[in-house]
């Protein structure tokens, strides 16, 4: 089988029994450098399917979507710098609570979840060229898969039972973090770097 195929059926393997698919994808034993190489590869290509989505529509954007989208190199350190995030807090707030889940998994469990968001950003590039109207809720149902893929991917990580419990952490730790950064953002950029963007 090609690596093709398998990605294609690993892919479905995910939508149909998640868990299950952590633990195939965790089997795989991709080499730490294909792995770290992969989250920069994905941050690249969700910046570039975000700038040309983008550039395609008039959809007014919130200060900060603005000035991280104002050019293609910002996106992309951006997109990386949270996907990175995001691998280092599943990683140790999963720890925290008692999981098993090593960094080098959870980085490839981002990576792999950031691959399938892939798919959706280009189904919504698509539609945004020929049915417009679609965009939203194509947006609205991407999130929902994404929460729940996610959920499940992190209970597999770490050995989790309670899905719900991990959902109620993920929100918990996304409001922390997101106030942090917040607040980091405009200490060091100063409100001034929003307001005219």
């Amino acid at each position: 089988m090609s690596l093709t195929d398998r990605l294609i059926a690993l892919a479905r393997l995910t939508l149909q029994e998640p868990r299950q698919a952590t633990r195939v994808l965790l089997s795989e034993d991709v080499p730490m450098p294909a792995r770290t190489a992969g989250l920069m590869l994905v941050a690249v290509l969700s910046a570039v399917l975000a700038s040309l989505q983008l550039g395609l529509t008039d959809q007014p954007l919130d200060p900060f979507s603005a000035f991280m989208l104002a050019s293609p190199f910002r996106a992309a350190a951006f997109q990386w710098f949270f996907l990175a995030l995001s691998v280092v807090l599943i990683h140790r707030v999963g720890r925290a609570f008692g999981g098993q889940g090593s960094f080098a998994d959870a980085l490839l469990v981002v990576v792999w979840l950031q691959l399938l968001t892939l798919a959706l950003q280009v189904l919504q590039l698509v539609a945004t060229l020929v049915a417009p109207f679609l965009v939203g809720i194509i947006g609205i149902g991407g999130f929902v898969l994404f929460v729940w893929l996610m959920t499940a991917f992190i209970a597999e990580l770490h050995g989790f039972a309670s899905r719900g419990l991990v959902f109620l952490g993920m929100i918990l730790t996304a409001l922390a973090t997101g106030l942090i950064l917040g607040i980091a953002l405009i200490f060091f950029l100063g409100p001034e770097a929003f307001a005219n963007v």
